[in-house]
């Protein structure tokens, strides 16, 4: 079935293009107040940037802030002991409660890329943020349950999480043209470091001053959180341009005009994905990027607190810990933005998109790599650890402008799938990192480290090579 555009006015007797598949919740008296340019100075496209961007720093925070509070919840680690209840929880059972979220994750990943190209990106993201924030909620309750229900609330928080990055790929294929896309997407994917930022220290800061005993205060700030963006995301964005109420027909225009024309049918090419080399390179670099991401995002807060021993005032502190944390992910975020402004600015100039993706990765591995080295052999005080860390996470954001966004050069109407693909493989690390971080140390404790030593991760040094 084909459908045509509706011609709507606006109070300024502006015609705006809408879709009748884009159903409104707005009541229609004041779908007319909001179809005005709220932000009149910030172009549609930037606005779902940033929005978009907001809601990866959500789902960021909805993700690690486990790893901060299970310091506190954990009886054989806690520091503060304050009224909420502690656990006698194995180094096993603590394994499995980190790394159970990426069983949920996993699955997915496809299926999101798929429904976001199908049926459009809008809901398929903002659903899989706000029933992640809502099992979120449930955390505290779920904890003082079992351990295993604990982890049964972390694999449903990774189910519907794992629909983000595949649904905001296809969100872009609808809206970036082509000269602001490393631009555009670094924005939207600056989010997660954002999350891991204030995720870190604020957590920490919960698990020491909260309400409700410490720790369960983590779980309900950040959970209430996601709604209330959500809530925001559901008026703020679309699908595509086309379906945008808000959108300038000068800016519709542009992006239209650099993106591949509309098809009435998407049948997905399977076989020319899986035959394809481009494809299975990204899904290379994205896993051997997320190996020791991932390794790094669970076990850092562990490592400070028992390699390094953290110390204020004379005795261990959550809060320093989340301070210490958050510090490469700061550079991190800062550089990602800066990778992507950069790789716009060389294809400006006339350089390759090829050359310049292939560059950044390569040059993100490489800092990556060397850094974590140094750190495994000289990271044996807080602030060559601190340093070291720092340098080689933030520096690795150059590959984000590379591999990241290579979906969007090569196939804009299957970035969606693309991802999905890329991020299934790329989750495997987050469920095989940490423990098997544990083998590689030859002192085994519940930190993954080796007598106060990081350790390099393998697949960052043979991406690199």
């Amino acid at each position: 079935r084909q459908y045509r555009p509706h011609l709507d006015m606006d109070p300024e007797k502006r015609p705006l293009i809408s879709d009748p598949r884009e159903k409104s919740i707005i009541p229609p008296r004041l779908r007319a107040i909001w179809r005005t340019d709220y932000f009149p100075c910030i172009p549609a496209r930037y606005v779902l940037a940033i929005m978009s961007c907001l809601g990866f720093l959500n789902v960021y925070a909805l993700r690690v802030n486990l790893s901060v509070a299970i310091v506190e919840m954990d009886n054989s680690t806690a520091t503060v002991h304050r009224s909420a209840r502690v656990f006698d929880w194995t180094a096993s059972q603590t394994g499995w409660i980190l790394s159970s979220f990426f069983y949920g994750y996993i699955f997915t990943q496809i299926p999101g890329g798929w429904l976001a190209t199908r049926f459009g990106g809008k809901w398929v993201f903002g659903i899989g943020v706000v029933m992640t924030s809502v099992f979120t909620l449930l955390t505290p309750l779920a904890a003082n349950h079992s351990v295993w229900l604990l982890v049964a609330v972390r694999v449903l928080e990774g189910f519907f999480e794992g629909v983000t990055f595949p649904a905001m790929h296809a969100i872009w294929g609808r809206w970036a043209p082509s000269p602001e896309r490393s631009r555009l997407s670094t924005i939207t994917y600056s989010g997660p470091y954002l999350g891991n930022i204030i995720s870190f220290p604020l957590s920490a800061v919960l698990c020491q001053y909260g309400f409700d005993g410490g720790w369960p205060s983590v779980f309900y700030i950040f959970g209430a959180l996601g709604i209330i963006w959500f809530i925001l995301w559901i008026f703020t964005s679309s699908d595509s341009p086309s379906t945008h109420p808000r959108i300038s027909l000068k800016e519709r225009e542009y992006i239209e005009s650099h993106l591949p024309p509309p098809q009435q049918k998407l049948d997905t090419p399977w076989r020319a994905i899986f035959t394809s080399p481009a494809v299975w390179a990204i899904i290379i670099a994205h896993t051997c990027q997320n190996w020791g991401f991932y390794t790094l995002l669970t076990c850092m807060p562990t490592y400070f607190q028992q390699a390094l021993n953290l110390t204020l005032g004379g005795s261990r502190s959550i809060v320093m810990n989340g301070v210490f944390s958050a510090i490469p992910y700061t550079l991190f975020a800062i550089m990602v933005v800066l990778g992507g402004q950069t790789a716009d600015f060389l294809r400006a100039k006339q350089l390759s998109t090829t050359i310049v993706r292939k560059g950044l990765t390569i040059a993100g591995f490489l800092f990556a790599a060397t850094f974590l080295l140094l750190c495994g052999y000289f990271g044996t005080n807080t602030a060559t650890a601190v340093t070291f860390l720092t340098l080689g996470v933030g520096l690795s954001a150059l590959s984000q402008a590379g591999f990241n966004i290579n979906h969007l050069d090569i196939a804009p109407r299957y970035a969606g799938i693309l991802m999905g693909l890329a991020n299934t493989a790329g989750t495997i690390p987050g469920i095989a990192g940490p423990q098997i971080a544990k083998l590689i140390a030859v002192t085994v404790s519940t930190s993954c480290c080796e007598n106060g030593k990081v350790y390099s991760h393998p697949p960052f040094g043979i991406a690199s090579s």
